[in-house]
This record gives structure tokens, C-alpha cells and sequence, in this order.
């Protein structure tokens, strides 16, 4: 009857209405997992490049010799010395800014490698270069703030490593894009005598630095991001890294903060 066919109708559309309603959701949650992720996956990468190269600060030659390390960080400077410019071989701090900070590492360059971990005698890249033996190289990591360009998505983590006359040698390398925010703290000993890493009282900014014997540790806070646009809720969203002033995106980029702390050789 045409009572029935109507009922018949209902129930077909309150299905088909019902089922759309999962597909969309299913759909939405994927997105935003998948966004999700890639954010994670490339913090993870960003992470784990620069704990094997943040280990190499201020180690002697060799690593198991009586001598004292040297100074681990190079000292500070102003946001107006860019690598891959001369003499830009410096550690930088954004101030609470929503710049980033910058990391400069200094070790030393040792043409044999038997006694020393895989990246001695290489660039911050990987690739080899010769220098004078046992001369203190630095590795400088910034991150490019994101372009116009839509294909850009993100920063750009990028590192470049000085000889000791100040001048880059390798070129500039490009690590990693989809990063945000890169923000540094310096974990300080209670005594320049002290060798456990239990004994690290606190993390402070560059500029609370007086004394770089007393650095035993270093912890790094970054913001990454997904490649995708509409991975999430078109909403605003507030992201404090480490010591940085609060940033807050209105968008509907998935991101994500992840932060190591990275203890350093003992003299």
C-alpha cells in the first residue's frame, strides 16, 4: 500500500542518512590521526638527527681522554648574523619571541676516526671534509620560517658548519621541513666539579649562560606540523614551546610539540 511504501522510504533515507553520517565521521578521524601523525613522525626525525649531532657538543679528542671538553656552545649573538653569512657561527636566543632560537655546536674535527663517533671528521650533513686535524669546528641549526609558497608547508630546519675561520664549508643543508618552532634550554650544574647528570638543578635560557663549564645538558623543544592543510577542526589553538611566548594558529593544521633532553660529556 502507499502507506507502507512511505514507511518503506522513511526507513531507507534515516539508513542512508544514518551510514553517510559514519562515513564522514570515519572519514574526519582519519584525517585528523593521519595529520596527527605526520606532525609526530616529523618531530621524531628532527629529534633523533639532532641528539646524535647535540652529543658531539664540546666532546675532546678522544672520548675517552683525561683532557678537558671544550665549550660546548658557541657564544651568543644577534638575529642580524644569518648562516650561512661569515662569522654566524653563534648560539641564538629568540627572547621569548615567536622566532626560533638557534643552536651552534662546537667540536672537534679529527681526521681519525677510530676513536671517535661517525661524524667527527664530516659536516653536519654527513659528508666528509678535510681540515686540519683536531682544529674545533661548529654546527649551526636554525629553522627558516615558513614561505608564501603553498607547497612549502611549514619551516625549514636547516644546518651549516663553520671551520675555525669563521666561513662555512660544505654549504647549507636542508634536514627537515614542516617545523614551526625550535626553542633551547641550557641545564646548569650546581658546580663545575660535578659529574652526574642527576645533579642538574635547572634549565635556563642563553642569556642566564655565565659560565659554559657549568652546562651539562641541553634541552630542545620543537613544533611541527602536518603537510596536510585540513587535517583538523578549522579552530584557534594555542602552543607554548619551552621558554617561548604562547603562538596561536587559526587554522586547521594538525601540529605537534616534542621535546629530548640531551646530557653532555663529562670533562
Amino acid at each position: 500500500s502507499l502507506i507502507e511504501l512511505m514507511i518503506a522510504a522513511l526507513l531507507s533515507l534515516i539508513i542512508v542518512v544514518f551510514i553517510t553520517n559514519i562515513m564522514i565521521t570515519s572519514n574526519r578521524t582519519g584525517m585528523q590521526s593521519e595529520g596527527l601523525a605526520q606532525a609526530q613522525e616529523n618531530g621524531r626525525f628532527i629529534l633523533s638527527w639532532l641528539q646524535g649531532h647535540l652529543r658531539q657538543a664540546g666532546q675532546p679528542y678522544p672520548s675517552n681522554s683525561v683532557q678537558e671538553r671544550i665549550q660546548p656552545f658557541a657564544e651568543a649573538c644577534s638575529s642580524t648574523l644569518l648562516p650561512p653569512n661569515d662569522n654566524a657561527d653563534c648560539s641564538f636566543d629568540s627572547a621569548n619571541t615567536n622566532e626560533s632560537d638557534r643552536i651552534a655546536i662546537r667540536r672537534t674535527y679529527v681526521k681519525d676516526d677510530d676513536l671517535e663517533t661517525e661524524i667527527s671528521d664530516k659536516d653536519c650533513s654527513g659528508q666528509s671534509v678535510v681540515l686540519a686535524d683536531k682544529v674545533v669546528v661548529t654546527d649551526v641549526y636554525w629553522v627558516d620560517p615558513p614561505g608564501s609558497d603553498d607547497e612549502d608547508p611549514g619551516g625549514i630546519l636547516k644546518c651549516a658548519t663553520y671551520d675555525d675561520s669563521h666561513k662555512v664549508i660544505g654549504g647549507v643543508i636542508e634536514i627537515a621541513n614542516g617545523i614551526e618552532g625550535l626553542q633551547v634550554l641550557y641545564g646548569l650544574k650546581p658546580s663545575v666539579d660535578s659529574q652526574y647528570r642527576s645533579n642538574i638543578n635547572r634549565y635556563v635560557p642563553l642569556d642566564e649562560v655565565s659560565d659554559w663549564k657549568m652546562v651539562g645538558a641541553i634541552r630542545v623543544g620543537i613544533l611541527t606540523r602536518a603537510a596536510a592543510e585540513r587535517s583538523l577542526d578549522k579552530k584557534s589553538r594555542k602552543y607554548i614551546l619551552l621558554d617561548a611566548a604562547p603562538v596561536v594558529f587559526d587554522d586547521s593544521v594538525a601540529r605537534h610539540i616534542q621535546t629530548t633532553t640531551i646530557f653532555l660529556p663529562n670533562e
